[in-house]
């Protein structure tokens, strides 16, 4: 078992921290290793994978992720789950390594503005943090006299070569609103918070050195030909 999955286990089984509760799921080209109890995410909602080696993971936002004022600006701080990504034996992991936040609708009313922004640290291969994330993209779906409505959405990249692991960490989405008659922006069931990676077998020894024969197998046919 690697170091990290131990370390994982046993601050779940000792309760070190009653605010963490550390959940270990083995995803099959990796082991997630996040906090289960971070305030309105909690749980992982999937994982998934598809062409080209690409996979990951993803939490739904729920409503309680929001904020809403009726004219006094205000602001509202969540945090997003700490997670550490391990590779499984037989795999390799890569980047790019993505972070999509959306769709966070917004309602603004009588000159009333919102916004969002999302930020955190990455740490690959237990290096030196690095700091992602910022304001979200805003989309204007629909306006009319005196009201804008929208959601708000975005991308985070983290330009990751080949890595055994990587860790999130002090990440939190923070709202903002007020300012006009009503504002708001809420999440809903349909939101993600989703991170994705590549992912790709590595042929074992074995395999490897009936290919290489399989080469030279072939070279020398080919030289006796000529």
């Amino acid at each position: 078992m690697k170091i990290s999955q131990t370390l994982a286990a046993l601050l779940a089984l000792s309760g070190i921290g009653s605010a963490q509760a550390v959940q270990v799921v083995d995803l099959g080209a990796f082991t997630l290793s996040y906090d289960e109890t971070t305030p309105s995410f909690g749980a992982l909602s999937f994982s998934f994978s598809s062409g080209g080696g690409a996979t990951g993971f993803a939490w739904k936002l729920s409503d309680s992720v929001k904020i809403v004022s009726f004219g006094a600006a205000s602001s509202a701080v969540f945090a997003i789950p700490n997670f550490t990504i391990s590779v499984n034996p037989g795999w390799a992991l890569s980047g790019p390594v993505s972070a999509l936040l959306g769709n966070l609708v917004f309602n603004e009313v009588g000159g009333a503005t919102t916004s969002a922004t999302a930020v955190g640290s990455v740490s690959i291969n237990s290096g030196p943090l690095l700091a992602i994330g910022g304001a979200l993209a805003r989309t204007v779906t629909t306006s009319v006299p005196g009201f804008v409505g929208g959601y708000y959405a975005d991308t985070t990249t983290t330009p990751a070569g080949g890595f055994n692991t990587l860790s999130l960490s002090g990440a939190t989405l923070t709202l903002t609103a007020g300012g006009g008659t009503f504002a708001s922006v809420i999440g809903q069931a349909q939101n993600e918070l989703k991170y994705s990676l590549i992912a790709n077998p590595v042929p074992e020894p074995e395999s490897a050195a009936l290919l290489l024969a399989g080469l030279l197998t072939i070279g020398t046919l080919a030289r006796r030909r000529g």
